[in-house]
Parts: C-alpha cells; sequence; structure tokens
C-alpha cells in the first residue's frame, strides 16, 4: 500500500497539489493521510476575503478557538467531499484520513511524514514568475531539506496530466546512491506507461569512469526494469539551467525527479544568479528523493 501524505492549506496551490495527489493515489491500493498544521501566531494559508488572518500572542482566546473550530471543519468537509466522489473500485483500493495539528507546517509535516513512513509528500507550491525560492515556497524548501520522505512540489499552475505522464526526467549522475532513488521512482510510476530520461548534466565531456558508470546503469536497468522505457544520456552544455530548460521543452517533460543528497545539484536551483531565472517557467513538478 502507498502512503501519501497531503498538506493542505485550503488555498489553490494545495488544492492543486491535492488533486495531483488523489490521482496518483488512485493507481494504487493507497492511504492518503491530509495533514492540516495550525499555528496560533498565523494561520498559515487561512484566508478572509483574500487576505491572511493573523492572530498575535495574547489575542482573544475566543477567537482563537473559533478559528480552529473552523479549520477543523474545513478539513472534515474536505474528506467528505473525497470520499463522496469517490468510486466503487476507488472505495476499495483507496483510504482517506484527516489528521490535524498544531504548529509550524515546515516542523509538523517533516515530524508527520517521518512518522507514517510516507511514500510521498505532495506539496503545492508557487507558480511561474517567482524567484525560485518563492517558487519552491520556504515551508516546502524546509521539508525538501528536512524530511527522509520522497517530497512532490506541484506548481500552482501546473498543467501536467497526471493520466499520462509520458516523459520523466530523472537528473544523476549514475552514481550509486542514485540505484536507490530511481527504485523509489520506478515504484511510484509503475502504473503509468513512461518514459524514463536518466540524464547526467555536465559541463564538460565525460570521462571513462563516467562512461563507465554511464554502462553499469544502462546495463542494471536493462536486467532490473526490462519493462520500463529508460533513455540514460550525458548533455553537455556551458549554461547548467539553459541546457536544463531546452532539454524539458523538447523533450516535453512531465515530471523532473533527483536526489537530495546532490548539494552540488539542489544547490543550482537556489544559487542567487539562478533566482532570476524562471527554470520552472513551464511549471514542472519536482519530485526530490532523500538518501
Amino acid at each position: 500500500m502507498i502512503q501519501i501524505l497531503v498538506p493542505v492549506a485550503f488555498t489553490e496551490k494545495s488544492d492543486n497539489a491535492l488533486t495531483y495527489a488523489l490521482t496518483l493515489a488512485g493507481k494504487f491500493p493507497s492511504r492518503v493521510v491530509l495533514l492540516h498544521c495550525f499555528s496560533a501566531y498565523l494561520s498559515l494559508g487561512e484566508y478572509e476575503d483574500g487576505i491572511p488572518v493573523e492572530v498575535v500572542p495574547g489575542s482573544d482566546q475566543t477567537a482563537l478557538e473559533e478559528r480552529e473550530q473552523k479549520a477543523r471543519n474545513k478539513l472534515k468537509r474536505l474528506c467528505d467531499q473525497i470520499r463522496e466522489g469517490m468510486t466503487p473500485s476507488q472505495r476499495e483500493n483507496m483510504i482517506i484520513e484527516d489528521l490535524f495539528e498544531f504548529g509550524y507546517p515546515e516542523d509538523v509535516i517533516t515530524r508527520v511524514s517521518n512518522r507514517m513512513s510516507a511514500d510521498v509528500v505532495v506539496m503545492g507550491t508557487k507558480s511561474k514568475g517567482e524567484t525560485i525560492k518563492e517558487l519552491l515556497g520556504s515551508v516546502t524548501s524546509d521539508v525538501i531539506k528536512d524530511a527522509s520522505s520522497p517530497v512532490l512540489a506541484v506548481p500552482v499552475n501546473s498543467g501536467v496530466d497526471l493520466e499520462k505522464l509520458s516523459r520523466v526526467l530523472f537528473l544523476t549522475d549514475f552514481g550509486d546512491d542514485d540505484y536507490i532513488s530511481f527504485h523509489k521512482l520506478i515504484r511510484l510510476i509503475t502504473p503509468f506507461k513512461t518514459q524514463i530520461h536518466a540524464v547526467h548534466f555536465c559541463l564538460r565531456d565525460p570521462d571513462k569512469t563516467d562512461l563507465r558508470r554511464l554502462d553499469r546503469f544502462r546495463d542494471y536497468c536493462y536486467a532490473t526494469y526490462r519493462n520500463h522505457e529508460i533513455i540514460s544520456s550525458f548533455n553537455v552544455g556551458a549554461e547548467y539551467v539553459k541546457a536544463l530548460e531546452e532539454y524539458l521543452a523538447t523533450n516535453q517533460i512531465d515530471l523532473i525527479a533527483m536526489t537530495r543528497r546532490k548539494r552540488n545539484v539542489i544547490a543550482k536551483f537556489f544559487l542567487p544568479s539562478l533566482t532570476r531565472k524562471t527554470l520552472f517557467s513551464i511549471d514542472i513538478p519536482l519530485l526530490v528523493f532523500h538518501i
């Protein structure tokens, strides 16, 4: 059974992530936990008439209790609506649960995902035109950094149809640790007819060691994942972001996957010099594994 954790904040970006998560869950026997994180200091993600609701420490306790109950009711209604819309076959294979926790989201989400050994945490992010830090959101980036579970960051305007999920780009250097992440990726996309592009983006031509790693990875995939279409290669380019963006567009990639261990790779997404470039301007979800 696949364990999926979905933090919900009753906003457009979390709604989109929830839709993505439910579509994924429908492909497996699955348990989906909808988590709402409630803070007494700031109702993160909660809005009244488009304005964030703030609560100052020491404010009226009755108002705080009313806000808490309102959030609990929203979470319950959301779960009830999902259950009511499920088909008989979905009811047999999918368990929907709600969880209401106190604390800051970046702390609570990490704690809960570790506790339930989530196969994936699906989180909504901001959309294009933002800096990379803003795009992922401080909460999402903190969870990506600290959680042991894979995190799937879904941009609010992502137009990807998860029913198709035709092409996935797996960023790799063909090192030993990537075999673990690749196996987890295969597990998540097995129900889909997906072409996987395992690519190492590099600044120089591969040397003999690089080529041996590539050959070993290809041999492993052929022996282990014979039923999957896997393309593995190097992509040499002077500008990492430009090469990546061109590859995404040319190959019509639906999802990017990578291993968090690679600080030299993940750092590229947060370098100040790159935040001005809209790497995710085409709104492609990012799946990050942890080693």
